[in-house]
C-alpha cells in the first residue's frame, strides 16, 4: 500500500467519523428540545399551581381577618355585657 492510498483510507474514514459525530449531534440538539418542551410543560403546570395557591392564601387572609373582626365585636358584646351586669348589681 502506498502512502497515497493510507491517506486516502485516513480521509474517507475521517469523513465517516465526522458524518457520524454530526449525525450524532443533531440526534442530541432533537433530544434535548423535546426535554426542553417537557420542562416546559411542568413549568406550566407549576405555574397553574401557584396561582391556584395564591388564590387560596387570599382566602385564607379574608378568612383571617373575618375571623378576627368577629373576634373583635365578641370581646366588645362581652365587656359590654360585664359592664351592664356590673352596673345592674351596683358594683360600679
Amino acid at each position: 500500500m502506498s502512502n497515497e492510498e493510507r491517506i486516502a483510507i485516513l480521509e474517507t474514514t475521517m469523513l465517516s467519523i465526522n458524518a457520524t459525530l454530526l449525525d450524532f449531534k443533531q440526534d442530541m440538539n432533537r433530544r434535548f428540545d423535546k426535554i426542553d418542551d417537557k420542562f416546559s410543560k411542568i413549568d406550566e403546570k407549576f405555574t397553574k399551581i401557584d396561582e391556584k395557591f395564591e388564590r387560596m392564601d387570599n382566602k385564607f387572609d379574608a378568612l383571617q381577618n373575618r375571623l378576627w373582626t368577629h373576634f373583635t365585636w365578641l370581646m366588645g358584646m362581652i365587656i359590654g355585657l360585664a359592664g351592664l351586669i356590673a352596673h345592674t348589681q351596683h358594683w360600679i
